[in-house]
């Protein structure tokens, strides 16, 4: 007979009887695990007795007025209590999918660093009951099995009979970090861009497109340090090591602060705009059309703003 469809579970002890074994063993006592569990000593005693018939060896020694472990009651002790507590945990961790306004939120890491995470305080000021939980990943989730109330995408994916709108499209722009911005000259073109490390992310927006956009067309841009989180890029280019092709949406914290400047007088619109996604029935919920519609007002800003950040003629600060 195949052994295919065996039980895996079929020698597991009565699981029921786990938790009075547990008690006992810790406490020493039949009486008082009875207290704690809110149960009688001789249900405790039939649990332990079926939990040893079922491994075929005893657990406890009987004593007088107390009872002791046996070596085999010691070891197993140690497995059940890591069982119950993991089991526990796992409970417990459940009260997450149930809370009250918990959403959970997918979105890529860079766009979650770079414009969700400036605007969360934003976010807890203006709906303070809310707690979204976020998840990134850079894959679009299937919305139909993947429990995901709103997921932040980039480009138009596969999603029908689901609910979408464009949030932006994004501005990408050279930028490097204030030092080494001040070794270049005072007005840096395409041409002069060439002589200084470049740093690559792993969007269609890419120097290849920058570059050809500016009637240059070359074959070397290929050279420099590649990333494929475009947060981690940012975060190279702040610190000195190259000329990244930024987001003006994600870097806006950092040229605000002057940790990165805008290098040249161009940008370049990304390939693909930001999707905000849902499937219908999630929709229904007061609390996730609340997060789609302040996402979406978030968005609205900006643009009526001027994109993220302002995009002067090139300059340079002596």
């Amino acid at each position: 007979m195949s052994n295919l469809h065996v039980n895996p579970y079929r020698n597991l002890p009565p699981m029921a009887a786990l938790a009075g074994f547990e008690a006992a063993a810790r406490l020493e006592s039949f009486s008082l695990a009875a207290d704690e569990l809110n149960m009688t000593q001789s249900a405790i005693s039939h649990q332990v007795r079926a939990l040893e018939e079922h491994l075929g060896q005893p657990l406890f020694k009987r004593l007088n007025r107390r009872v002791e472990l046996t070596d085999a009651g010691r070891d197993f002790q140690t497995t059940v209590a890591n069982a119950l507590e993991t089991l526990r945990l796992g409970v417990r961790r459940l009260g997450f999918y149930t809370k009250p306004g918990s959403i959970v939120l997918a979105m890529p890491p860079a766009f979650a660093a770079g414009w969700y995470m400036p605007r969360l305080a934003k976010l807890k000021a203006d709906h303070p009951d809310m707690e979204p939980w976020l998840f990134t990943t850079e894959r679009d989730m299937n919305l139909a099995e993947a429990e995901i109330d709103i997921m932040v995408a980039r480009g138009r994916g596969n999603w029908e009979g689901m609910v979408s709108v464009a949030l932006f499209t994004d501005t990408v722009w050279p930028m490097c970090s204030p030092s080494l911005r001040q070794q270049m000259p005072s007005v840096v073109d395409a041409t002069t861009l060439l002589e200084w490390p470049m740093l690559h992310g792993e969007s269609e927006g890419d120097w290849q497109k920058w570059f050809l956009a500016g009637g240059l067309d070359r074959s070397d841009l290929v050279k420099g340090l590649n990333f494929s989180d475009s947060g981690l890029m940012l975060d190279a280019a702040a610190r000195g090591f190259g000329v990244c092709l930024g987001s003006l949406s994600f870097a806006r914290e950092r040229l605000a602060r002057g940790e990165l400047v805008l290098v040249g007088d161009r940008g370049m619109a990304a390939a693909k705009p930001f999707m905000l996604v849902a499937h219908p029935r999630h929709l229904r919920r007061p609390e996730i059309t609340a997060l789609w519609d302040w996402l979406v007002r978030e968005a609205d800003r900006d643009s009526s703003a001027g994109q993220a950040v302002e995009t002067p003629s090139e300059t340079r600060s002596e």
